[in-house]
C-alpha cells in the first residue's frame, strides 16, 4: 500500500458507510458518529495491517530500515494532526481542508487544494483493490490480479449504494478481525526468531543501521509508506456526521496516527529480525512480506495474505470510495463541480452520482495501475494529492491563525506557528523525494484543476462557495 489516502476510513462497508448511510434523504446529513465511531473508520480506512502490501518495498529502498521510514512519516502526520486540531473546532464541517483554505486565503487557492484532496481519494480505491489482488495472487496465481479487483469493485459499489447503517458493526468487527492477524504475525513471528538463531535474530541494525543509512533513500521509502497514514485525514470529511464535530475529529486522528504508528514501526522492525539479510523481501516487492511471514508456517503467510487482501479490497477501499463521494457532493453542492455529483438517495441520503462516478473511474485506474504504472508509483501518485493538501493545511495554519488569525482565542505560538512550522516542513520534505514521475503527472493534475476553475468561475460563472457548501 502505500495508503490512505484513503484518501477514508470503514465508510459505507466499513465505516464510512455509516456516515453517509446515517444521512437524510435530503442533502443534510444526520450526526450519529462518535469518536469511537471515527477511531474505528480511520484505522479500518489506513489499516492496521497495511504494511503488509509495502513493507517488502520499504525494506528494500530504505535499506533494511523500514521501521525508521514509518517513524519519520509518523512524525510528519502527528503535527499535521495538531494542525487540524486547531482548525476543527473553528470551522466542523465535511470539507476539510479546502474550507480552512477558502476561509483563511481565498476561494481559489481552497478549490485548488479540494481538487488535490480528489487526486488522492479517487485514486485510493483502484490502489487498494490492486493491493488486495496482488495479495491473493500470490496463492492464486492463476486468476488474473484485474479480475479480483473488479469482483472487489462490483462488491463495494453495490454495498456504497444501499448505505446500510449496520456496518458500523461490521467495521467493528472487521477492525477486531485484523488486530487478531497481527498478533498472530507478532506471536508466531517472535517465536520464530528465537527458534531459528542461526538466520533471524533480535538486533539493533533492524530498526536503524549507521553503515547503511542514507537520506534520499530514506526519504524515498518515506515516501512510499506515507500512503498507509494519510487515511487519517478522511476523519475530517465526517465532521458534519460527528456528535462532537469540535473534539471528536480532533482527538480520533491524533490515537490514531500514535496508535497506528506504533504497530506499523513493530511489525517493520519484527518482520526484518525474521528476515536479517533482506534477501527475501528484496526478491519479491509485492508480496515478500507475506513469504517472510510463511518461514513462521505457511498458514500465517496465507492467513496474513487473505486478512489484507479482505481489509483492503473490501473494507478500505470501500471506505475510500465513500470519502471521496461525500468530499465530490460536498464539493457540488459548493457549485465547485458538476450537479450531478450532488446528487443524493431519496431513501438513505447517499451521494449516488458521486459514488456511481467513483466506480467508473476506478474501473480505468485498476488497468492504468496494474499494466502500465504499477503498485508503487500509483501509491506516491495518491501521496501526492495527500501530502500536497497536509502542507497547504499547515500552511493555513500559520497564516490564518499565527499571523492574522487574532480574532481567534486559543492560539499560542508553539501550537498556531511553532507546531505548523514543523510539521510544514517535514511534510515538504517527504512530497519533494516522491519522485520526477510522480511530480510530472501530479502538477498536471494541478494545472488541469487551475484552469478547470477559471473556465468554471470565469467563463461559466459559477458562483463556487465551498464554505457554505461544507457548513
Amino acid at each position: 500500500m502505500v495508503t490512505n489516502p484513503k484518501p477514508a476510513a470503514a465508510a459505507q462497508g466499513a465505516s464510512a458507510a455509516s456516515a453517509v448511510t446515517a444521512a437524510s434523504a435530503d442533502t443534510a446529513l444526520k450526526r450519529t458518529l462518535t469518536t469511537k465511531d471515527l477511531i474505528v473508520f480511520g484505522m479500518i480506512f489506513m489499516v492496521p495491517i497495511a504494511p503488509f502490501s509495502i513493507l517488502a518495498s520499504v525494506a528494500a529502498v530504505s535499506n533494511g530500515m523500514p521501521a525508521i521510514a514509518y517513524l519519520i512519516a509518523m512524525v510528519a502526520m502527528l503535527f499535521t494532526a495538531l494542525s487540524f486540531g486547531m482548525m476543527v473546532p473553528l470551522f466542523p464541517s465535511s470539507g476539510s481542508i479546502y474550507v480552512y483554505a477558502s476561509h483563511e486565503m481565498s476561494h481559489g487557492i481552497g478549490f485548488v487544494v479540494g481538487w488535490l484532496m480528489i487526486l488522492q481519494y479517487l485514486i485510493t480505491p483502484a490502489i487498494m483493490l490492486i493491493m488486495a489482488a496482488n495479495a491473493l495472487h500470490e496463492y492464486i496465481p492463476g486468476v488474473p490480479t484485474w479480475v479480483w479487483c473488479v469482483i472487489f469493485l462490483a462488491v463495494i459499489t453495490a454495498i456504497a449504494l444501499r448505505g446500510t447503517g449496520a456496518t458500523v458493526l461490521v467495521d467493528k468487527l472487521a477492525l477486531a478481525a485484523e488486530l487478531v492477524v497481527l498478533a498472530l504475525f507478532f506471536v508466531f513471528g517472535i517465536i520464530y526468531v528465537c527458534k531459528h538463531p542461526e538466520t533471524a535474530h533480535f538486533s539493533g541494525t533492524a530498526f536503524f543501521n549507521p553503515s547503511k543509512f542514507n537520506m534520499s533513500d530514506m526519504m524515498s521509502a518515506v515516501s512510499l509508506c506515507a500512503l498507509s497514514y494519510v487515511g487519517f485525514g478522511s476523519i475530517v470529511t465526517l465532521d458534519n456526521q460527528s456528535v462532537q464535530p469540535k473534539k471528536g475529529p480532533r482527538k480520533a486522528m491524533i490515537i490514531i496516527v500514535l496508535i497506528l504508528g506504533f504497530l506499523y514501526m513493530s511489525m517493520s522492525f519484527l518482520t526484518m529480525c525474521m528476515d536479517p539479510s533482506g534477501n527475501i523481501l528484496v526478491a519479491n516487492q509485492n508480496t515478500g512480506f507475506y513469504e517472510v511471514a510463511g518461514l513462521a508456517g505457511k498458514w500465517l503467510g496465507v492467513v496474513c495474505a487473505v486478512a489484507n487482501a479482505l481489509a483492503l479490497g473490501l473494507f478500505t477501499s470501500l471506505s475510500g470510495m465513500t470519502a471521496i463521494s461525500s468530499l465530490m457532493n460536498t464539493m457540488a453542492q459548493g457549485d465547485a463541480l458538476p450537479k450531478f455529483l450532488a446528487r443524493t438517495g431519496k431513501k438513505n441520503g447517499v451521494p449516488v452520482g458521486a459514488t456511481l462516478f467513483t466506480a467508473g473511474v476506478s474501473l480505468v485506474l485498476i488497468f492504468v495501475f496494474d499494466f502500465l504504472v504499477g503498485q508503487n508509483e500509483a501509491a506516491k501518485l495518491s501521496n501526492f494529492g495527500a501530502l500536497s493538501t497536509y502542507f497547504m493545511l499547515n500552511l493555513v495554519v500559520i497564516w490564518g491563525l499565527g499571523i492574522k488569525g487574532r480574532q481567534y482565542t486559543g492560539r499560542t505560538f508553539w501550537r498556531s506557528v511553532l507546531c505548523p512550522l514543523i510539521g510544514a516542513a517535514v511534510t515538504f520534505y517527504i512530497f519533494v523525494s516522491l519522485g520526477v514521475k510522480v511530480w510530472i503527472v501530479g502538477v498536471i493534475w494541478t494545472v488541469l484543476g487551475i484552469v478547470y476553475y477559471l473556465v468554471w468561475s470565469k467563463g461559466l460563472h459559477h458562483t463556487v462557495d465551498l464554505e457554505q457548501s461544507a457548513s
